[in-house]
């Protein structure tokens, strides 16, 4: 993970980057709750569509390479953007 250092702040403090957060899937037709055994970290590309999309959640697509088709929209915190 790249580490972020805020040079204004004092020295020696790191500021931990928030992960991605994914709150409900729509994996077809309606919004379900979120399958936990889908994390940010099993997919190879997460987009972000729109921040504060619906009720201060974000949306976002997650995707592997090959099947792009098969990708399962998120609604969720994108907060800085990284994957643990």
């Amino acid at each position: 993970m790249t580490k972020v250092r805020d040079l204004t702040s004092q020295e020696g403090e790191e500021k931990k980057l928030k992960p991605i957060e994914f709150v409900m899937e729509c994996p077809r037709n309606e919004w379900s709750d979120c399958d936990s055994s889908l994390k940010p970290e099993d997919w190879e590309n997460i987009e972000l569509i729109a921040k504060d999309y619906y009720n201060n959640l974000d949306l976002m697509f997650a995707f592997d390479d090959e099947y792009r088709g098969e990708g399962i929209l998120y609604l969720g915190h994108f907060n800085d953007g990284v994957v643990e």
